[in-house]
């Protein structure tokens, strides 16, 4: 038996209905998706296509299309985050939302309703598992935001926090309140930290001190950063085909990339823990010249001067 919703199970239900019928907005970097994957996105052929159901590329153009975005989420983030939402709680809603009838309208990136269609049930489904509503902030971790930012970046860390749902079990809550207590968010790259922080603290490695993981990865990326300028020095010599052929392959991530991780690793380090690792290229040095050879111990010590 169906369990009655209580006021805040309604409103959040509300809202996710809400944000799915308005949620059907075709970006130009999807556009461009249709363009290179299907067809090109010309309004007529687009309209007819979501309107059909039996086509498994429109499944996944839909599963495109409906992705929440971060504005739907930080509308949605004051509720979930007053509601405390049970795993059981979001087992209702689930339930709730797949008996539920939705329409979505689907418009252009100018605003521009190019179809009306009914919401699928995976699609439903993908959209609440995505929300992850029934995750829940450690409180001091929670107390550490509201004392330590301003009103107009809070909505976006929460977002950044409920997406990586970092388990209450994890052990590193007390390194993500000294972050929002010692990193200055007015920064620029403010953001860009917390993002590079939340991707390490999403891996495996149950007791593993945070300052390690970072060191590691700064270690990680200078050996990427290495052979990205191997590769450059490479295809100054040669070109792209040949160097294919020689089954030499395109590093992923520009060497710009790769330091500025480097140098968000550094800061978050030196702002948190007070100390960073530091990693020196490589030297080239000249060969020294043995110039007494008679005996072992001579030529040694020659090379030891």
């Amino acid at each position: 038996m169906t369990q009655p919703f209580n006021p805040s199970q309604r409103d959040g239900l509300a809202q996710i209905i809400g944000s799915l019928e308005n949620g059907g907005c075709l970006t130009h970097a999807i556009l461009d998706y249709i363009d290179a994957v299907l067809f090109f996105p010309e309004p007529d052929r687009l309209a007819a296509f979501l309107s059909g159901d039996t086509d498994s590329q429109r499944d996944s153009l839909l599963d495109l299309i409906f992705y929440p975005d971060q504005a739907a989420q930080i509308d949605l983030e004051p509720l979930l985050e007053a509601a405390q939402f049970s795993a059981q709680d979001e087992k209702q809603m689930h339930d709730r939302l797949m008996a539920r009838a939705v329409h979505a309208r689907v418009s252009m990136p100018d605003g521009r309703q190019l179809v009306r269609i009914r919401v699928p049930d995976f699609i439903k489904s993908q959209y609440l598992v995505r929300l992850n509503i029934s995750w829940q902030m450690d409180p001091h971790v929670a107390r550490a935001i509201e004392k330590g930012l301003p009103a107009s970046i809070k909505p976006m860390v929460k977002v950044r926090l409920r997406n990586a749902g970092i388990g209450t079990a994890s052990g590193r809550w007390d390194f993500l309140c000294r972050f929002f207590q010692r990193m200055t968010h007015s920064d620029p790259d403010y953001l860009a930290c917390l993002d590079l922080v939340l991707s390490l603290l999403e891996r495996p490695g149950k007791g593993v001190e945070v300052y390690d993981l970072l060191v590691e990865h700064k270690r990680s990326l200078f050996r990427s950063l290495q052979q990205a300028r191997r590769f450059e020095a490479l295809l100054n010599r040669s070109n792209m085909e040949t160097l294919m052929l020689q089954g030499v392959r395109a590093p992923h991530v520009s060497p710009d990339a790769l330091m500025h991780h480097m140098r968000l690793i550094d800061l978050i380090c030196l702002r948190i823990f007070g100390n960073t690792e530091s990693i020196d290229l490589p030297v080239e040095v000249p060969v020294r010249q043995v110039s007494d050879r008679d005996t072992a111990a001579a030529a040694i010590l020659s090379l030891l001067r």
